[in-house]
């Protein structure tokens, strides 16, 4: 089964020993559901499982999911217990009990401790679920999600500002903290105020143990409440245990300026991390965003509903901008990124011709319309980083110094003071930002991105600079160039700092 790496029969008993003999022989429910016939050897679950169980789970036998109930089946309960939300779910009707995901739990009800149960921060991890759902998992090992953001794995870097890294970053960026701060307590009927509320009382030292257990950014249940059956199906209808909604067309929670606690706990499983942080091209953000620009570097669903660029020549956003520029129909669709990036329930999320574009197009018809767009929106952003180029130079005499600070920092060189740049630098800027960020170059939504490029063009057209037949820099510079010219921007972006607020 893929990475599982399922180890089975007498090699395995010499390395666990007599401990794996009391774990299996003992009934109860327990261990992997996809087992080897017990006529071919001991049934065992994954190392990678074994590995995470705590020290004082050894020698623990399996008690059955009703021993569990004494505890967390609802004695003095003010919301529905644990216990009774699984048994409404697929996983009760197919034997999947509680002893599957936490381990054998003997030990734990004769003396309940977080040292005698697989609990978190180690029960987010995605082996836990891949245990039964290995082609799941092995399509998550192949994608981001699996992996954690290099800076923010770091305890010296995490460390000089754990209120800001840990608080707010790791809202999105740590399976265990967003399942166990956030996910959780929601679930539970919290409101957003109260989990943020939670998150900022929390100790420097309460946000920093989350950086040693923090592995993989987004886990199986960060998306997936295995403990209860959800309001939310899957485009096919299914009951999947889906946290939030997988389409959603109210981007109130996602307008210019709004705080985390608001972003991060909108009702959409991909896009309430998946947006800008509040992006906000009003001329009052863009005089004070300076040093960096103020959308985050997934502001995906923010371009999906054209939602936080600079939309008009007086600046910020225009509430008669015509529908056709605002949304196409990729934003309509029912499912919304799932439609595209999840086609066949594929865990990598990424987007393939012939599966993720279907019904709409032919595999040739998307290949050669996505092709057209990304190749114009490429050529046509990177005329008007040119065009920003050209006004710094006359400007300061130095090409670079059209950028924000800290990006200009990043070349090693002193940025001017932002008073002698001009809002329309701003606003331009701010528009290559967002559709540099967004990283599709016009997939995601190709009448807005269009929109936002050309009214920074007319943006530096007001100050008079000239422009740039975009055909034209093909002369000169290869495609292929313009490309990695695009990419260094992103990457430089990425390394000066984190968050912008």
């Amino acid at each position: 089964m893929g990475r599982m790496k399922w180890l089975i029969g007498a090699s395995f008993v010499t390395v666990v020993g007599a401990w794996l003999i009391a774990l299996y022989g003992c009934g109860g429910g327990g261990g992997p559901i996809k087992v080897t016939p017990p006529t071919e050897g001991l049934p065992s679950p994954s190392a990678e499982f074994l590995a995470l169980l705590p020290e004082g789970q050894r020698g623990a036998t399996f008690v059955g999911s009703e021993r569990c109930a004494d505890c967390h089946g609802g004695k003095q309960a003010t919301v529905e217990p644990i216990y009774v939300s699984w048994s409404k779910t697929k996983h009760a009707t197919a034997g999947v009990g509680c002893e599957h995901c936490h381990g054998p739990g003997s030990k734990h009800a004769e003396a309940p401790s977080k040292e005698n149960i697989l609990t978190y921060p180690n029960i987010t991890r995605a082996v836990v679920c891949g245990q039964c759902h290995g082609p799941y998992y092995d399509d998550y090992e192949r994608s981001a999600h699996s992996e954690m953001v290099e800076e923010l794995a770091d305890p010296n870097f995490v460390g000089s500002n754990p209120r800001l890294y840990v608080a707010v970053c790791y809202r999105c960026h740590s399976a265990p903290f967003r399942v166990e701060q956030v996910d959780r307590k929601l679930s539970i009927g919290k409101t957003r105020d109260e989990v943020d509320a939670e998150i900022n009382n929390l100790s420097n030292d309460a946000l920093m143990a989350y950086v040693a257990v923090s592995h993989e950014t987004t886990g199986c249940v960060t998306c997936h409440d295995p403990h209860r059956n959800t309001d939310y199906l899957t485009k096919e209808g299914k009951q999947a245990f889906l946290r939030r909604r997988i389409g959603n067309t109210d981007t109130t929670d996602i307008a210019p300026g709004t705080p985390p606690k608001q972003h991060t706990t909108f009702n959409h499983i991909c896009a309430s991390c998946h947006n800008g942080r509040g992006a906000n091209p009003s001329d009052s953000a863009l005089q004070t965003a300076t040093a960096r620009p103020n959308m985050h570097e997934s502001n995906q669903f923010n371009m999906l509903m054209g939602i936080g660029g600079v939309e008009s020549v007086t600046g910020g956003q225009d509430p008669a901008l015509p529908a056709y520029v605002r949304r196409m129909a990729h934003a309509e669709a029912p499912s919304q990124c799932v439609h595209c990036h999840m086609p066949d329930s594929r865990h990598t999320m990424t987007v393939s011709y012939d599966k993720g574009c279907a019904p709409c197009h032919t595999p040739a018809d998307a290949s050669v319309r996505a092709g057209a767009v990304k190749n114009e929106i490429q050529l046509a952003l990177f005329a008007l980083r040119e065009r920003l180029r050209r006004w710094a130079q006359q400007q300061f005499g130095d090409p670079d110094l059209w950028d924000y600070t800290a990006l200009i920092a990043e070349l090693g060189k002193t940025a001017p003071p932002q008073g002698q740049v001009p809002i329309e630098v701003k606003r331009a800027r701010h528009n290559y930002y967002f559709v540099l960020r967004d990283a599709s170059f016009g997939i995601h939504n190709p009448p807005y991105t269009r929109h936002l490029i050309n009214i920074a063009n007319i943006e530096l057209d007001s100050i008079g600079v000239p422009r740039i037949a975009p055909e034209s820099l093909l002369s000169r510079i290869p495609r292929q160039q313009i490309r990695a010219i695009l990419q260094a921007d992103l990457q430089r972006l990425k390394a000066s700092v984190l968050l912008e607020r």
